[in-house]
């Protein structure tokens, strides 16, 4: 009978033994699957730890009917290595509301999102992209899926919700092709986020990012991307190159000059929510382009105008921030501005608008006086903010200490004011009105000398036409 019990006894450890090392392999082999984890609002929808194997199964929440693409997406550069976060999905779902509401603050619009945005987390790889985001187009309109590595700069977290918030909000309700966000918009978004609300946009480890010193000021945030330079152009905001994108120094330019045109552009157009207007636009628009004339109708009439508009922008917040780090280059190139004005002409009565430069001498002595006038405010305006700025800046360096080539650019600044400003007093004045359909003779001696005067510099900036 003991021997019997023992036989038992010893066929049962077995027994045990066999099931606790099965059990130990599979706890081994089998990663536990992770809850999906729903964000306050209920439009994100974060899963966390996904394997190769799980990223090949079909996804049950985003089933296309259709195509599936990936968004253009260009990756944020982070200037330090001190900003690295650990994403959980827990810290996602936070930080993807609070950009949100941040992201509908600048828009100045309500939170009326329409379907969910799916946040699929991964292990650092370095064979895939640190983040994407695909649009996948269903029956009733657009979802997305935002792909992050869940070891990233907290930068591109912020980046990347941003521009899948705005290609929500642009494709509500669109059925047909999708409205990519221009990078100027997404960039100048997520640039004043950023400078606005910094690190507490996205908690780490149970920890808060709390700065007492950081400014709500906008200027502030894009001072210090500009670092006294002079924003771009409104070509290289519209048409960004390759070039210009994989220049970490330029591309840091561009964000900064992309969120001083958002930044005064949410000011235009009645004030309240007329950024949002223009987000929605895009979904009743051929492109960004038409969108923001339609938006902006009594401000803009054409591309034309909104450069025109820009250039002058630009120029006031350079001469306010720059004048430390002022160089001849950069008033060679407002004095070039100042001395071109572009406009559009058709060759022909059904021929399509071309661009054509002419110089400010020729816009004088060729254009009506009404047509001269908001030119020549306009010019005036630049100058004056030019001016002052070289006040500023001899002040600060002395005329002994003071750069040739700059007390040669500051001259000109000078001589163009000396030129503009009595012309346009004495050509706007009620004694030199056309006579019985005859200009007053004075009128013509008045351009002829301006126009005179105006050459000389041209040749000096312009070169000899």
């Amino acid at each position: 009978m003991r021997r019997f019990f023992g036989v038992i006894f010893i066929l049962w450890l077995l027994l045990v033994g066999i099931w606790d090392a099965k059990a130990q392999v599979g706890s081994v082999s089998r990663r536990p699957k992770s809850v999906p984890t729903r964000s306050r609002t209920g439009q994100f929808l974060v899963i966390g730890e996904i394997s190769d194997s799980e990223e090949s199964a079909p996804n049950p929440i985003l089933v296309p009917s259709r195509s599936q693409r990936s968004v253009a997406f260009t990756p944020l550069r982070p200037l330090d290595s001190q900003g690295v976060a650990v994403l959980t999905p827990p810290i996602i779902s936070v930080a993807c509301e609070r950009i949100k509401s941040e992201v509908l603050r600048i828009l100045k619009i309500e939170d009326r999102f329409n379907g969910s945005i799916v946040v699929r987390v991964f292990p650092v790889d370095k064979r895939r992209p640190p983040a994407k985001i695909l649009a996948t187009q269903f029956a009733d309109g657009w979802r997305y899926t935002l792909e992050i590595q869940d070891r990233v700069h907290w930068t591109l977290l912020v980046r990347t919700t941003v521009e899948a918030l705005l290609l929500e909000i642009a494709n509500r309700g669109n059925g047909g092709q999708l409205n990519p966000i221009p990078l100027w918009l997404s960039e100048g978004v997520t640039t004043l986020l950023i400078g606005e609300s910094s690190r507490e946009l996205v908690p780490q480890l149970n920890r808060e990012f709390k700065d007492a010193n950081r400014s709500m000021d906008p200027l502030v945030a894009i001072a210090s991307k500009t670092v006294g330079r002079s924003p771009m152009g409104f070509d290289s905001l519209a048409f960004p190159t390759d070039t210009l994108i994989s220049d970490t120094n330029q591309f840091q330019l561009f964000q900064g000059s992309a969120a001083l045109f958002v930044h005064h552009l949410r000011s235009k157009g009645g004030g309240l929510g007329s950024l949002g207007a223009l987000v929605f636009a895009f979904n009743r628009s051929l492109n960004w382009q038409t969108a923001l004339l339609k938006t902006y109708p009594a401000e803009f009439q054409s591309l034309l105008d909104v450069e025109k508009w820009w250039a002058v922008t630009s120029v006031a917040f350079y001469a306010q921030n720059a004048s430390r780090f002022i160089t001849p280059e950069t008033l060679d190139r407002h004095l070039r501005s100042i001395l071109q004005e572009t406009v559009e002409v058709a060759r022909s009565t059904n021929s399509p608008l071309g661009r054509r430069v002419l110089r400010l001498s020729e816009t004088i002595e060729q254009w009506p006086l009404t047509a001269q006038i908001p030119v020549l405010e306009r010019k005036m305006i630049q100058l004056r903010y030019l001016s002052n700025l070289g006040f500023r800046y001899l002040s600060r360096q002395g005329r002994d200490g003071t750069e040739p080539e700059m007390r040669i650019r500051f001259e000109q600044v000078r001589r163009l004011q000396e030129i503009l400003d009595p012309y346009q007093r004495e050509r706007s004045s009620t004694g030199y009105l056309a006579r019985r359909g005859d200009v007053d003779p004075r009128i013509r001696v008045l351009v002829r000398r301006a126009a005179d005067r105006l050459r000389s510099v041209e040749a000096e900036i312009l070169g000899v036409p």
